[in-house]
């Protein structure tokens, strides 16, 4: 199990309340937007339901990240579709797949071979794929399988971004409205059904351009930080895993969740690495000293990667909304407790950002990207003390 990649198998560490949850709303029959911030663990939990779907179900994932237009995203996603495990294992569904594939002279191949482009030439250029065809393609040959088949579609808002970024409001509108037609569909939907995955905030993204109204036939969920109770198994899981010899007492436990102060396994197995390196080189069992020991080792120089994803996330905004953010997070990191609204609005009205920032959109980005979150309405607090101690000596 390594800290930061998918985990799968028996390195996952189950979220019984997550799973249930998100299953409850497929059995439902929703398309579900499941949102969180990176490296909470959302790809591994898609990833453990595929591999251990519900009865009556199929999952199939696909990864879209680096698809920047609507047709590089049907394409991808039809690609992964045939080459799924589940697919796999019916000719029938293959078989129909291709065939509708030969018809458009599109490749089902994830890399086409020369042979494949040769015959490309000859009998001219791939069809432009719509979001009928889709429909129609995907319906005729997955109602062949027995079970409902569940398309785990993995940073889905990078795609809208890009085409936003490319396309502007138009291509946005065009991109979402296939979707949306996708999933309103009776027919299709008994044997088709979407989990919309992503690191940015589909919704905050959608409200910045106005398209609220594409998306609101997604059942929201996202992915919750453990309850104490829980990270204390999830400590005792990573250390066995890794170094069963490591003996944590529960006020150790009690001492790494209280120095995280959000409980994703990510962040916790980080300063479990930590201890468990102590424990490799000092030849001794860990002590409750040692937690603080493990925290200051994660900001040395040589570690000052391992958050370096939270200052890459804000490349994504807009320069001078890029700007505001940081100013935000400068001043929350500096109070000890939580900044209020008031403090943010009368930053947002400087005259580096008045009418030309929008605030509400930089905050929520924010929030829904896991720098911020609200202890009450209306304040504001970094979601981990880890967090907070390294933007203020690297987040610029």
């Amino acid at each position: 199990m390594s800290t930061g990649n998918i985990v799968t198998g028996d390195n996952y560490f189950p979220r019984p309340t997550d799973e249930n949850k998100l299953w409850r709303h497929l059995s439902d029959g929703a398309h579900v937007l499941l949102l969180a911030p990176r490296r909470v663990g959302k790809s591994s939990m898609i990833t453990h339901i595929k591999d251990q779907p519900k009865s009556g179900y199929a999952v199939i994932y696909v990864f879209v990240q680096a698809c920047d237009n609507e047709q590089s995203f049907y394409q991808k996603m039809l690609r992964e579709i045939y080459r799924s495990d589940h697919i796999k294992k019916s000719e029938k569904i293959k078989s129909k797949l291709s065939e509708w594939a030969k018809g458009i002279n599109f490749s089902l191949s994830v890399s086409p071979t020369n042979i494949e482009a040769g015959l490309g030439k000859e009998k001219g250029e791939t069809k432009i794929i719509t979001h009928e065809m889709i429909r129609d393609v995907l319906y005729e040959s997955l109602k062949l399988s027995e079970e409902t088949i569940i398309i785990a579609i993995d940073e889905f808002p990078d795609v809208l971004e890009k085409i936003s970024d490319e396309h502007g409001k138009r291509g946005v509108e065009q991109f979402l409205s296939g979707i949306r037609a996708l999933c309103q569909d009776p027919e299709f939907n008994e044997k088709v059904q979407f989990i919309l995955t992503g690191s940015i905030g589909l919704d905050t993204l959608a409200e910045k351009l106005a398209v609220t109204d594409l998306i609101n036939m997604l059942v929201n969920m996202s992915v919750r930080p453990f309850k104490d109770d829980r990270a204390v198994e999830f400590i005792d899981f990573y250390i066995n895993k890794h170094c069963s010899e490591v003996i944590l007492d529960i006020e150790t436990k009690q001492a790494i969740i209280d120095e995280v102060g959000w409980n994703m396994p990510y962040y916790l197995g980080l300063v479990c690495e930590q201890l468990i390196e102590i424990f490799d080189e000092e030849e001794r069992q860990i002590e409750h000293s040692d937690v603080k020991v493990a925290i200051n080792s994660l900001f040395s120089p040589a570690m000052k990667t391992v958050f370096s994803h939270w200052r890459d996330r804000l490349n994504r905004l807009e320069k001078i909304e890029r700007h505001y953010a940081q100013q935000v997070l400068d001043l929350v990191s500096k109070t000890d407790t939580s900044v209020v609204h008031g403090e943010l609005f009368n930053l947002s009205q400087h005259i580096d950002f008045k009418d030309q920032v929008n605030s509400r959109y930089v905050i929520n980005c924010l929030l829904h990207d896991g720098y911020l979150y609200q202890p009450e309405d209306s304040t504001y607090q970094f979601t981990s003390p880890l967090l907070k101690r390294w933007w203020t000596r690297y987040g610029k």
